[in-house]
């Protein structure tokens, strides 16, 4: 949490449910009455962060105090300051964490740390100035630039005992490690391994450098030396007699934060325009080498106005060509290290939705010439290139690199949409061919789908029928529905059937079913709810039971009002809350009775995850589809969300 947002606790949105409740007031009509967006009134009551000023005009307008609502974490961390005013200078921005991260690294034991991040990240600069900080002389071992060029690791030994120690050096390698260590035992000075990543390939050094490589960081990290060693890289090392070392330690490097891009432009004397800053920022990862490539072209050709500079040149992020070939390198070295990583990211890149977090299993789906045990791996491999980002097992990619692996994409030979995309729709398939209880569910959402006679198409009205399907048993299985705090409508988004075509609007001059079922199933959901179903051909005892829970929201406001204050409001509100989950729940069988939606299918935990899965698959083959040819498109949508049986009678005719 910020000090710029404020989210609400459990009990606060307890609270103010209630109070929205009380004031007669539905979510829509807060965010319409207050002038904000509905997405900030269902995060506020979802406990996600909004904007302060929302937070309190949402409190007040409830009739609430916002400090009794808001979450305050009692581990909040707060970052110290460094008084040490040298870190304070124009070319170096926004690493006081990192620079605290390092001293307690060192002040636990750490004496070979590995600085770990993507090219341009700022592992270098950092390195260096935690070096001047601690007042300690640096030796650089320079690697190399490509493994073809790496210097010797024994003639840098040889050349430092001799010219830096002033030790006359054994001929035997081994033995001019001891002569270092008894160096470095007595003084104390910084190593620095700048861009190890040449000597590496997968983790593990190359040869004939490999053993030479782990004998000196083993001499570096040997507990009884003085001297503290940093090693720069955009890979890790995964060498095991190196990493059991207690005394070695990583460090995951991120890309500067927004606060410390607007603070060097400020520096270099250019205007801020906070939307443009947040677009670039974000598009670039904060990266630092970018940040100071790009300064002084927003000086020269912006005339130091960002706003002007980001509209025109946000199309095209990689054209200054110190970026582009920044990262190109990495793809190019990921390529010669690990083709299948390499083709991963360059077709993670072809999604067309940018900027979103994307669930394991569409990394899952494009990896179709991987066997299905080493999926994980080369989905790790590539994160520990550094090229794809984790977050709460979604990943992303940054704008700029999406960029690169777009047009490195290209040079692949097979065409994503044509030749690719029915391997990618078999993967998808493949995750619940062998439930057979899932398959059943399958089968219901195409007997259901075939069942409304309408205008839309049928993978859409699949697509709605298996998402309508999945929130009636979330509400279900989550004990809803909850007569207080009610989010069935608010989060209902079928956003595959919403690609397909489908529009949920009643429409009067049609017997619109799909609409009926969506205005049950809110009812249900959000018991009670007012429905506005009256003027459809409802059967009789269905008509009564929904007046009977519309009954429910007058008893409510009625009855609260009344006992408000008195202390008898909760006990009341407890017979009430049974009353309605009780009406609900004949509310649901009838529905399966006549409208046959409803079903409690009692997945399991690893069923419900097995589904959602694969509604997710679902989602990033209809993603692809609009560049597909009209034959792919016809065979994917034809057998979208159909139970492997059925999609068995449907082959592909290219």
């Amino acid at each position: 949490m910020t000090g710029r947002s404020l989210k609400a606790s459990l009990k606060g949105i307890e609270q103010a449910s209630k109070a929205l409740t009380r004031n007669a007031l539905g979510k829509k009509a807060l965010a319409l009455e207050l002038g904000i967006a509905r997405s900030t009134v269902h995060n506020f009551f979802n406990s996600t962060a909004v904007d302060r000023l929302n937070f309190e005009e949402i409190c007040k307008r409830l009739g609430l105090d916002w400090k009794k609502i808001v979450d305050i974490p009692t581990n909040e961390p707060r970052t110290e300051q460094l008084q040490d005013t040298t870190i304070n200078n124009n070319n170096f921005v926004g690493r006081e964490e990192a620079i605290a991260h390092l001293n307690n690294l060192v002040k636990e034991g750490a004496k070979v740390i590995l600085i770990h991040a993507e090219g341009g990240i700022g592992k270098t600069t950092l390195a260096t100035k935690w070096f001047e900080l601690q007042g300690l002389e640096c030796l650089e071992l320079p690697v190399g630039s490509t493994p073809q060029n790496l210097n010797s690791v024994e003639d840098w030994v040889r050349i430092k005992l001799i010219n830096y120690f002033k030790v006359n050096p054994e001929q035997n390698f081994i033995t001019m490690l001891e002569q270092l260590k008894i160096q470095l035992k007595t003084k104390k000075i910084g190593v620095l391994i700048d861009n190890l990543e040449p000597a590496l390939i997968n983790g593990e050094f190359i040869e004939p450098h490999h053993s030479y490589y782990v004998e000196l960081l083993t001499v570096l990290a040997n507990k009884n030396v003085q001297s503290i060693t940093l090693i720069t890289s955009r890979e890790q090392i995964y060498e095991h007699i190196v990493k059991r070392i207690q005394t070695f330690t990583n460090y995951e490097l991120d890309g500067l934060k927004q606060e410390s891009w607007q603070q060097y432009f400020e520096i270099c004397k250019i205007s801020i325009d906070d939307d443009a800053l947040s677009e670039m920022h974000q598009a670039y990862g904060g990266n630092a080498e970018a940040m100071f490539i790009l300064s002084p072209e927003i000086v020269k050709k912006a005339q130091g106005n960002l706003k002007v500079y980001w509209q025109d040149n946000r199309e095209d992020i990689l054209r200054h060509r110190t970026i582009e070939k920044l990262v190109q390198r990495q793809f190019d070295k990921l390529k010669n290290d690990n083709i299948q990583a390499y083709k991963l990211l360059c077709r993670f890149g072809f999604y067309p939705n940018q900027g979103i977090n994307v669930p394991k299993i569409w990394l899952f789906c494009l990896l179709w010439d991987v066997p299905k045990n080493r999926q994980q791996r080369v989905i790790d491999d590539l994160c520990d290139y550094s090229l794809i980002k984790n977050c709460d097992d979604e990943y992303y990619l940054h704008t700029f690199i999406r960029a690169a692996s777009i047009e490195n994409f290209s040079l692949l030979i097979n065409d994503l949409n044509n030749e690719q995309l029915p391997l990618i729709k078999k993967q998808v398939d493949a995750i619940l061919e062998a439930e057979p209880e899932l398959q059943l569910f399958l089968v219901w959402v195409q007997e259901k789908s075939s069942s409304i006679k309408c205008t839309f198409n049928k993978p859409s009205i699949r697509a709605f029928y298996l998402y309508l399907a999945l929130s009636i048993n979330h509400a279900i299985y989550h004990l809803c529905p909850n007569s207080v705090i009610a989010f069935f409508e608010d989060d209902f988004n079928p956003e595959i059937a919403f690609i397909l075509g489908l529009e949920l609007t009643e429409k009067f001059d049609e017997f619109n079913n799909i609409y009926i079922d969506l205005e049950l199933a809110y009812a249900f959901g959000d018991s009670p709810k007012k429905t506005d179903l009256k003027h459809y051909a409802l059967e009789p005892e269905l008509v009564k039971l929904l007046q009977s829970l519309e009954n429910k929201i007058l008893d409510y406001s009625a009855s609260m009002s009344f006992l408000y204050g008195g202390g008898y409001e909760n006990s009341w509100q407890d017979d009430w809350s049974s009353e309605v989950k009780n009406l609900a729940g004949k509310l649901r069988l009838m529905l399966i009775k006549y409208r046959n939606i409803g079903h409690d299918w009692k997945f399991t935990e690893r069923q419900r995850d097995l589904v959602q899965q694969y509604y997710n698959a679902n989602k990033l083959l209809v993603y692809c589809l609009n560049s597909a040819s009209d034959e792919v498109r016809s065979h994917i949508e034809d057998t979208l969300l159909l139970p492997i049986a059925e999609i068995e009678k449907r082959p592909f005719k290219n």
